[in-house]
């Protein structure tokens, strides 16, 4: 199973060190630039500003929310680092993990470039046996993990609920387009009792 980056301030003080700015020492300030700038987001953003002073990192935050605009920075590559959100259209990993981090790609936001990567994509894109392809995936998410060249920081979750009378849902994490509304129905007597 693929873990996340454990919060770890001591390996990151290390890190830091072996870059050459111990305890941030001679590290510029970081901008780290945000679409939105909601009550929710600032609050992360106050937790980001602790965590990394907590280790000698600088960090201002900086705001556009002209959604335009503010995309059309990002995919000039003009933010040094950004908030950003992807949301698949389609049920497939490829739909992240080609689209977000082949060297190649238009929406290699981060300009990620790691030959074994685009070498594992392809072969996944073409292989047909659905266990091996999925294999290829995983393997292409473990280097990804150890190259980090983004945080993941949140992900959505889908949740609906339906009355126990609702029968044949069948939920999608793409969303409620995705639900095949001809195949629900619903149940007459819910209850059981006789009319």
């Amino acid at each position: 199973r693929l873990k996340g980056y454990p919060y770890d301030p001591r390996k990151a003080r290390e890190f830091l060190a072996k870059a050459g700015y111990p305890n941030g020492r001679g590290l510029p300030t970081l901008q780290i630039w945000s679409s939105v700038k909601s009550e929710a987001v600032l609050k992360e953003h106050e937790a980001f500003r602790k965590y990394l002073a907590d280790i000698g990192v600088q960090v201002e935050f900086q705001y556009n929310t002209d959604w335009p605009t503010f995309r059309s920075m990002v995919y000039k590559g003009e933010l040094p680092i950004f908030r950003y959100g992807w949301v698949a259209d389609v049920p497939d990993p490829n739909n992240f993990l080609n689209a977000l981090f082949h060297s190649k790609s238009p929406n290699n936001l981060t300009n990620y470039r790691n030959p074994a990567v685009d070498r594992l994509l392809a072969r996944a894109r073409g292989e047909f046996d659905y266990m091996k392809r999925v294999d290829l995936y995983r393997q292409v998410e473990r280097k990804v993990m150890e190259d980090a060249p983004l945080i993941p920081i949140s992900y959505y979750t889908y949740e609906r609920i339906f009355q126990p009378y609702v029968k044949a849902v069948k939920v999608s994490a793409l969303g409620d387009p995705y639900i095949p509304m001809k195949r629900i129905w619903l149940e007459r007597n819910p209850t059981g009792s006789k009319k």
